[in-house]
């Protein structure tokens, strides 16, 4: 008895290791999020855009250019420590420094670096609307799959009504109360209703299957939702006006942020291209020494060492330098020409997203309503198709009635248990898409 004990307890253990874990809105949108590779190449884009904001600040800096020459020669060459020609073999070479330091150039640097700026900025707001279409997808397919859930539910459960019909049909024809005529017209509406009922579960297999490929997950995986505890709507629901949320949507969404920075990355880039007609100052610096085999001690005329050459031969040289540009074949007229155009094309940009964001939330703001007018009507036929259901069965049962209209009465209150259901999911997700607009996550809780 005791080793039965034993065994029920491993097993019970056993059984809930290997339970089907179910996932949550949170969770799958979590997940998606760590897995989606469209958001990973946008975060990698996001990283180039770092890059070159970092490069742009270091522009600033001078540089600095190391060189070195090492010849061998051979038949008539310049001797460079006597400045004569020589037919003879012999090696020579140079080496140093040269630096640069650009002054002045219209504020190019301080406008690049500017411009790096918002374009990352821009591409950092690009990822997190990538995010945001992500968890918006992704509450979609989810909503999808809890509706087709429920649906499902609906159509078993007719489908159970009917066979329960059923064996009363056949029960009340094996002694005599009922025709055969009646049982194979019953018969007839449980196959339908098995119909509906395979059409519904593929339904939800295909609802199932796009949440699962928009998460970028394995199909093979063994996967089901939690359903979480939405089975009513509040009674009077409290949708703020569409001003109110496009103001704080406009204020906060990346879609609009980054379509800004876009702008400003343009008007930087204009002044950019303008800051090409001024003039250049720049400081140069060089260090330089050179070596030839053929040179010799001015001291002694003897033999001259490289390294003692290299410290004889030491030259330094510092200047400045204005470069004015005057013709370039108007090369930089189109520059600016075209970089007013992108300027102009990035605000209509911003123009266009900010009336399409307006026209969104009003549309969405609209199928709430609409939605949740839909549900209570839903929820008031379906009260009297319930009503009408449970009368027309007792005088189906009674042959007051044929079984059309039985049928019928069936059929109506399934219907409006479907548009009920179907009005309760997209008024859930419209709501909750209007508080993401106010700056609340993606979340059933």
């Amino acid at each position: 008895m005791r080793f039965k004990a034993i065994l029920l307890v491993l097993l019970v253990v056993w059984t809930a290791g290997y339970a089907q874990k179910t996932w949550t809105l949170e969770e799958c949108i979590e997940y998606a999020l760590e897995n989606n590779i469209q958001l990973k190449r946008r975060q990698l884009q996001s990283e180039s855009a770092k890059n070159n904001f970092n490069q742009s600040l270091l522009r600033v800096l001078p540089t600095l250019t190391g060189f070195a020459n090492h010849d061998y020669n051979s038949g008539r060459a310049l001797n460079y420590d006597t400045y004569q020609w020589e037919n003879r073999e012999f090696e020579q070479g140079n080496l140093g420094m040269e630096s640069q330091l650009n002054v002045f150039s219209g504020f190019q640097n301080y406008n690049n670096i500017q411009q790096q700026r918002f374009l990352l900025l821009a591409r950092l707001q690009e990822v997190e609307r990538a995010k945001n279409d992500i968890s918006m997808n992704i509450s979609a397919a989810f909503f999808q799959v809890l509706l087709d859930k429920e649906l499902a539910e609906l159509a078993e459960m007719q489908a159970e009504i009917s066979s329960l019909e059923l064996e009363s049909a056949r029960s009340n024809f094996a002694i005599g109360n009922i025709s055969r005529g009646r049982v194979l017209e019953i018969e007839s509406q449980v196959a339908a209703d098995q119909y509906q009922v395979t059409m519904a579960r593929n339904n939800l297999s295909r609802s199932y299957l796009d949440l699962i490929q928009i998460m970028q997950m394995d199909p093979a995986e063994d996967f089901q939702v939690a359903v979480p505890d939405i089975s009513e709507v509040e009674e009077a629901p409290i949708l703020q006006s569409v001003d109110n949320i496009y103001g704080k949507a406009e204020s906060s969404l990346p879609r609009i942020k980054g379509a800004e920075y876009f702008l400003r990355s343009a008007e930087r880039e204009l002044a950019l291209m303008r800051g090409q007609q001024s003039p250049r100052l720049a400081l140069r610096g060089i260090f330089y020494s050179r070596y030839s085999e053929l040179a010799a001690d001015p001291m002694d005329g003897g033999n001259y060492p490289y390294s003692t050459q290299i410290k004889d031969n030491q030259y330094r040289q510092l200047g400045i330098s204005l470069t004015i540009p005057i013709f370039n074949g108007w090369s930089t007229r189109n520059r600016i020409s075209n970089a007013k155009v992108s300027m102009l094309d990035a605000r209509y940009q911003l123009d266009e997203t900010k009336q399409d964001l307006y026209s969104e939330i009003h549309q969405m703001h609209n199928d709430a309503m609409n939605a949740y007018n839909r549900y209570k009507s839903a929820g008031k036929a379906v009260e009297a198709a319930r009503e009408s259901f449970q009368f027309a069965r007792e005088q189906f049962r009674l042959g007051m009635i044929n079984f059309i209209e039985y049928q019928n009465a069936q059929s109506s209150m399934f219907r409006s248990q479907s548009n009920m259901a179907q009005a309760k999911y997209e008024y859930f997700l419209r709501s909750m898409i209007l508080d993401f607009y106010l700056g609340e996550p993606f979340t059933l809780k």
